[in-house]
């Protein structure tokens, strides 16, 4: 299963967070999430509903599907049922990997230290630490974790919204001024 198919992961909190490197403008924003929810809830995608939907014009729609198609973030497949419109591309990008990476050893590095996997629940509370914590900062509330033998989430977000509300960044800890 790839990073982006995992339950814990919310694609369009991704998209949100990534815009400015994913280049996307406000209509192409507003078609990529809008496809995205709509392949989510299995409602099919087609010119016509996501015109209805936006109210953009069919001639806009389909230069914004064109640019989304040569950029790779857009494939469209019809079969004789059906015509799908996929979004991997956009999640496969370098920057997507580059994420997924980073995301990935973040996860590991928990996994191993509390020795066993995470549950759905400590990978959302992860994922959710993620998008708005500096990744240093988290590991290193889990290495404070670790040292005081209080290997759990809790305490670990209580590290970590005590460090916030005291203004402590992963450099003050670097520097060794906390």
């Amino acid at each position: 299963m790839k990073w982006y198919e995992q339950n814990f992961i919310n694609r369009r909190d991704w998209i949100l967070d990534h815009l400015e490197l994913l280049g996307l403008d406000g209509n192409e924003t507003m078609i990529v999430l809008l496809i995205d929810f709509m392949n989510e809830h299995r409602i099919p995608v087609s010119l016509d509903s996501l015109h209805k939907k936006t109210g953009l014009n069919e001639e806009e729609i389909n230069r914004i599907i064109s640019s989304l198609c040569a950029r790779k973030y857009l494939e469209i497949r019809g079969s004789s049922k059906s015509v799908r419109f996929l979004l991997n591309g956009l999640y496969e990008t370098d920057i997507a990997r580059d994420q997924r990476i980073l995301d990935k050893s973040l996860f590991d590095v928990f996994e191993t230290e509390f020795g066993r996997p995470l549950s759905n629940r400590e990978m959302e509370k992860l994922s959710d630490w993620n998008k708005v914590t500096d990744k240093k900062l988290i590991l290193y509330a889990l290495r404070e974790a670790s040292a005081y033998q209080a290997l759990n989430m809790n305490y670990i977000d209580k590290i970590l919204k005590d460090w916030k509300d005291s203004g402590i960044t992963a450099q003050m800890i670097e520097e060794g001024k906390r």
